[in-house]
């Protein structure tokens, strides 16, 4: 028995104050520190004598006993987390990006994609490239930002194992006309002065082509009008958005004296009837020999009637002096 510690356990074996139960020490387990009376509770089918870690669940040194490793342990307790892959492995998923106009992601596109991309080989462990064309069908309705999700088209696993995925990021390009807000399209269309306070009808284009619109009649600037059922298909869905004009009043920077004249009217008009908003407004535009050469139209006016008078007044005094002149000739010749 001692011989049989010795071999076991060396020194301590059969030392009596190592705790071992063989050297006549408290533990009387057989080599188990933490086992018998003296030692620790609970640890009784656990052997350290090989310096590892092993339990015996058919009891110490007991026959038929099933000995689990520490690793297995482990994952017992921790789960199987720890424990690596088996078996062939699946497919790497591979990134890619397509970049869409305004219109082919309103309207959906297809567009082909060229793969590159590295894959280990099975039997010599080396990396290898590998390139391949790939068609990627985008949806109507699709959205910048938007990831699109090709199963099995991704690098390929080991043999037996599925290929990864494909996983395409959408970036789509801005459009000078419409501005997209969901599924929403906003734009801006021009009106005058005279439509807006009268009302008529404007060309507005729309995502499928050109509509005539009608302009309600006394249209505030910044006004809205919604075209039902004029704006992008809902994702994967039957149903549109709508179209949002703006309507931009638009005023002219110049105007014909004719238009001034009209538009004086219409003030004093205002005035008159008390409808509306009247204020000061700027005196008339002079002629366009004042515009380009300076001076008042009034004054030239009243310049022209002063020649005007002083040429009749010089012609009438011309005339008295001839009359007077005669009638002296005829009282001297009589």
């Amino acid at each position: 028995k001692q011989r049989e510690l010795y071999d076991q356990f060396g020194h301590a074996g059969v030392d009596p104050n190592s705790g071992f139960g063989g050297g006549g020490g408290p533990g009387g387990m057989g080599g188990n520190p933490f086992g018998g009376a003296g030692g620790f509770q609970g640890f009784e089918g656990f052997n350290f004598g090989d310096g590892s870690f092993h339990y015996s669940g058919g009891g110490p040194g007991g026959p038929g006993g099933q000995e689990i490793d520490a690793e297995e342990l482990f994952d017992a307790f921790f789960g199987a987390g720890r424990r690596r892959p088996r078996g062939p492995r699946r497919g790497a998923d591979l990134q890619m990006h397509v970049r869409l106009s305004f219109m082919e992601a309103v309207f959906g596109s297809s567009q082909d994609l060229h793969l590159r991309y590295q894959v280990r080989n099975p039997e010599t462990g080396a990396a290898e490239i590998k390139e391949r064309e790939v068609t990627v069908e985008t949806p109507a309705g699709i959205d910048h930002g938007m990831n699109l999700r090709l199963g099995g088209q991704g690098a390929e696993g080991d043999p037996g194992a599925p290929s990864g995925n494909l996983i395409v990021q959408v970036l789509v390009d801005d459009d000078e006309y419409f501005q997209r807000d969901g599924t929403d399209v906003h734009t801006e269309v021009p009106v005058s002065i005279v439509q807006a306070i009268l009302g008529g009808t404007v060309d507005v284009k729309t995502l499928t082509g050109t509509v005539e619109v009608t302009v309600p009649k006394g249209c505030q600037p910044g006004a809205k009008l919604a075209l039902r059922g004029k704006g992008i298909e809902r994702l994967n869905g039957r149903t549109k958005g709508n179209q949002i004009v703006h309507l931009k009043i638009e005023i002219p920077k110049e105007i014909t004296p004719r238009q001034e004249e009209l538009l004086r009217e219409f003030d004093e008009e205002t005035k008159g009837s008390g409808r509306g908003i009247s204020g000061g407004i700027k005196e008339a535009v002079g002629s366009a020999f004042e515009r380009f050469f300076g001076g008042n139209g009034d004054d030239e006016k009243k310049n022209g009637d002063d020649a005007g008078e002083h040429d009749k007044n010089k012609d009438s005094s011309s005339d008295k002096k001839d009359a007077d002149d005669e009638e002296y000739e005829q009282r001297k010749q009589a």
